[in-house]
């Protein structure tokens, strides 16, 4: 049900304290008998982040529009209730102070970026279990295209440990440019040293070796000697961390 701030006041803010329990419910709707853990893992948060908004918790507004995309249902309903809870065609409402946002619209800001089911050590090692994609991530495309990256270039993998915080936390996703394959000093890169995969920084030695260096100082640096760097694939370069807070 619309809160009554919501149908006397069409200016109202849709993330507002007085429309939360709505939207909760209008969220728990979209998801529909999919289950929590598999839509969360479809739209790229953690169940836990999931569960909190279908407890009333204020999605932000990526968040939002991943739901919406993945459920297939219209943004401005999903976050105010206002409008169709289905669009096909960008519309504008007969009250004109509501514009209906269609799946259309976001692809049209929006690139969609291939995320894998893997984790990448941010401690001692994580080998890669699945390299299928699991899901795809909305980055806005003004951002993407400043920076000078290319989305076909463009993967998200996730950190699991410790020994690159406070840089990067456990669970943290990684956008990772694959075409970034070569060593620039004191950058972090995904990289497979045997059959095991990591988030580090990486500096040329003068001997012609690569230090592998955590950002924890509890943890020490490891030396690939140069007669070995054939263990060493640089698999790409970490552009941008998102980080998880619940």
């Amino acid at each position: 049900m619309k809160s009554e701030l919501a149908s006397k006041d069409p200016s109202f803010d849709p993330t507002s304290a007085a429309e939360v329990g709505g939207r909760s419910d209008r969220i728990a709707e979209a998801i529909g008998s999919v289950s929590i853990r598999e839509f969360a893992m479809n739209i790229g948060v953690s169940e836990g982040t999931l569960r909190n908004l279908i407890k009333g918790g204020e999605p932000k507004l990526d968040t939002a529009l991943r739901i919406a995309d993945a459920a297939g249902v219209n943004l401005l309903w999903l976050a105010s209730g206002r409008g169709p809870k289905f669009s096909t065609l960008m519309e504008e409402s007969p009250n004109s102070s509501e514009v209906v946002v269609h799946r259309d619209s976001f692809h049209d800001e929006y690139y969609l970026i291939d995320g894998f089911d893997i984790t990448v050590s941010a401690g001692h090692g994580a080998v890669a279990e699945d390299s299928l994609v699991k899901r795809r991530l909305s980055f806005r495309k003004n951002w993407i295209d400043y920076r000078g990256l290319k989305p076909n270039t463009l993967k998200v993998v996730y950190a699991k440990g410790d020994s690159m915080e406070p840089t990067i936390n456990s669970g943290d996703g990684l956008l990772v440019d694959i075409s970034k394959t070569v060593l620039e000093d004191g950058s972090i890169f995904v990289l497979r040293l045997g059959d095991d995969l990591y988030a580090k920084r990486l500096q040329q030695r003068f001997d012609g070796g690569v230090e592998i260096i955590s950002d924890n100082k509890e943890y020490k640096s490891q030396i690939v000697p140069a007669n070995e760097l054939n263990m060493l694939q640089i698999i790409g370069r970490v552009v941008w961390i998102g980080k998880n807070i619940v």
